[in-house]
């Protein structure tokens, strides 16, 4: 599947993102409301398919053993959507705030990745969890008239992760670590 940096989800955020997860369910039937275990901050994108690349993965791991990585608070603050590129579908996700250390770590993580010959987007970096995909249009409307909770939750970030996604047994996929760096 594909190849990325990330920062999981603490759980110490999860009972609350849960709660948000189901109210989103709960308007938006039809939408495929992400698994807790594939909660996340997408910190680099390195592409499809490039997990099954040997080198690309030894290089990405080599980054990872180079980055230095401090301890943060992973503090979700509220929601939101966007739309996608699929007509009549957007992604509800949960917003985490952007603070000093995350986006050093994000910065430095580019940096090294640049050296290592990999190729990343220009995309501005909005640090959330995606927790449903699909959602209809329609209901992201009514999602729309909603005043998102606006909420406060701090927890410890635990690590960054190279990650892939794996085929589950229920059809879906899980995001499975392939190297991990603790935060000091």
């Amino acid at each position: 599947m594909s190849l990325f940096f990330a920062v999981r989800a603490p759980e110490g955020v999860h009972a609350h993102l849960s709660e948000c997860a189901a109210d989103v369910a709960r308007l938006a039937p039809e939408a495929q409301v992400v698994k807790p275990e594939n909660w996340h901050v997408t910190l680099a994108f390195l592409g499809k398919d490039l997990d099954k690349d040997e080198d690309a993965v030894a290089r990405a791991k080599a980054v990872l053993d180079a980055l230095e990585v401090e301890e943060f608070i992973f503090d979700v603050q509220g929601m939101g959507y966007f739309p996608t590129r699929q007509p009549n579908q957007c992604i509800v996700w949960a917003h985490v705030e952007e603070i000093h250390e995350l986006r050093r770590l994000h910065a430095d993580l580019r940096e090294l990745l640049a050296k290592e010959g990999f190729k990343l987007g220009h995309q501005a970096f909005h640090p959330h969890v995606t927790l449903a995909r699909k959602v209809n249009r329609l209901a992201a409307t009514e999602l729309s008239e909603i005043e998102f909770p606006e909420f406060s939750y701090p927890a410890p970030a635990e690590a960054v992760q190279l990650l892939h996604g794996v085929s589950a047994p229920d059809g879906g996929f899980v995001y499975e670590p392939l190297a991990t760096k603790a935060l000091a």
